[in-house]
């Protein structure tokens, strides 16, 4: 894979797989901008203000996940607005606000994250797995939109991956949804290896891939 001299724009960076990501598309050659914002209201302005400074981009991914873990009862809609605003308010946005500012090279790759959850239902994970159902709903209407243009635009399901279990809310879930770590029969994914999958996807070895969703689980859903 070859991502030299690709300008990619990476919304999020701010967890170990983000970083994992960063470093495997820095090391192919791509020059990294990093964003990460959660106020749809700040996102036009500022991707109006890079384009016009930098030029348009090579390929954008997205890499916020935000997870949660309530029953039914305690999903109250303010925290159901966040989880739906920061999984896809977010991702539209940015992705809005790129076309209107014409920030997308002919020819660009859109990687979003999105995960298992979204075709695995979860106990008390209702607003999480809503939010990445919409986001990969999305991917695949977004595919079709910028089809003229050589766009391409995907999504990325992943399952347990090894830098999200430093995190303990996490491992509440798994335990809860009858042991992730046990169900995925091939082991935890290591962050390398997510990163691996959206660098190949950014890059030219995948011109006709588009409006899929790539699993890498484990074999957790099999």
């Amino acid at each position: 894979m070859d991502l030299t001299d690709k300008r990619i724009l990476l919304i999020g960076g701010s967890n170990a797989l983000d970083e994992a990501i960063f470093r495997q598309i820095k090391e192919l050659g791509a020059k990294v901008e990093v964003y990460e914002e959660r106020n749809t209201a700040h996102i036009e302005p500022y991707i109006k203000q890079l384009v016009k400074s930098n030029g348009a981009f090579d390929g954008v991914v997205f890499a916020i996940v935000h997870s949660d873990f309530k029953p039914l009862q305690f999903v109250k809609p303010g925290n159901l607005n966040e989880i739906l605003n920061d999984n896809f308010n977010v991702f539209i946005e940015v992705v809005r606000s790129l076309r209107k500012a014409k920030g997308m090279e002919n020819g660009a790759s859109i990687v979003a994250m999105s995960s298992i959850s979204s075709i695995k239902a979860m106990k008390a994970k209702m607003a999480f797995c809503s939010s990445k159902a919409a986001l990969d709903a999305a991917v695949r209407c977004l595919a079709v939109e910028f089809a003229n243009d050589g766009i391409r635009v995907n999504s990325v399901q992943k399952g347990g991956v090894d830098a999200d279990f430093e995190k303990n809310h996490i491992q509440s879930i798994s335990a809860i949804n009858g042991g992730l770590v046990q169900q995925q029969i091939l082991g935890l994914t290591k962050a390398e290896e997510v990163a691996n999958v959206i660098a190949f996807l950014l890059s030219d070895a995948t011109k006709t891939i588009t409006g899929t969703s790539v699993v890498i689980d484990g074999g957790y859903i099999l």
